[in-house]
């Protein structure tokens, strides 16, 4: 009991932190939010987890839930939910087929490890166009202990920051944008294109080179970070309709 409350009480101060460095609502009300600018005849989801972003698509859009593990509370009525790891899921199946065309929006939370964020990336982008929208959650670490790669708090966001860094140095001319919100900050990430390669060869390399950087790596290399935009509609909105 005296270890679950010690747990308990770090997640509090773990989350009155993150809310007090990224004010405003949270990561699923930016997702509702996109959901409704953009509109999407599709939607992919990797990492679904209880279901709760899920069920900010628009009733109606087709989406494919994707989750070795998944606990949702309740049946989503528009979606099929694949129990699969996502590296399973592209080796036995077509996206194309299963949405009836390209994804056009697809949320990519699964395994909290830059080089999984970076593989579902690239399956993801096979089956894009350049109006696809990808979205990577928790790209905005709080600290050392809750950005590691072993996890030991409630309060995670794993190294996905790295897979964001990776992107804008192999990808620079990739259209990339961070939403303040909390817990972990969103990333938003357009002008994909099917027939690249160079993230899938530099693969290997990225795997090898990236796993050793840790916080204070972040900290000093911050500013080649994608740029941030405020955990606002508004904002979000003019992003992503610009031209």
């Amino acid at each position: 009991m005296e270890a679950h409350a010690r747990d308990a009480e770090l997640l509090g101060e773990h989350l009155r932190e993150s809310l007090e460095r990224l004010p405003g609502p949270a990561y699923y009300n930016v997702l509702r939010w996109i959901h409704r600018i953009l509109e999407p005849a599709n939607y992919l989801e990797i990492g679904v987890h209880k279901g709760i972003s899920l069920f900010q698509a628009i009733k109606g859009t087709p989406c494919i839930g994707v989750d070795p593990s998944p606990d949702l509370a309740e049946e989503h009525p528009d979606a099929r939910i694949f129990e699969l790891t996502s590296d399973e899921f592209f080796e036995r199946h077509d996206l194309r087929e299963l949405l009836g065309g390209p994804v056009e929006l697809a949320f990519i939370d699964g395994l909290h490890l830059y080089e999984q964020v970076l593989r579902d990336f690239v399956n993801v982008e096979r089956y894009s166009t350049e109006g696809t929208v990808v979205l990577l959650h928790d790209c905005l670490p709080l600290d050392e202990v809750t950005a590691a790669r072993d996890r030991t708090t409630d309060f995670y966001s794993g190294d996905v920051w790295k897979a964001v860094l990776a992107l804008r140095r192999v990808r620079p001319e990739l259209e990339m944008v961070i939403v303040r919100t909390a817990p972990t900050g969103l990333c938003i990430v357009r002008g994909l294109d099917s027939s690249d390669t160079r993230l899938e060869e530099a693969l290997p390399e990225l795997a090898e080179t990236y796993r050793d950087y840790d916080f204070d790596y972040y900290v000093e290399h911050r500013h080649e970070m994608p740029d941030e935009i405020e955990n606002d509609r508004d904002a979000v909105k003019d992003w992503l309709t610009a031209s």
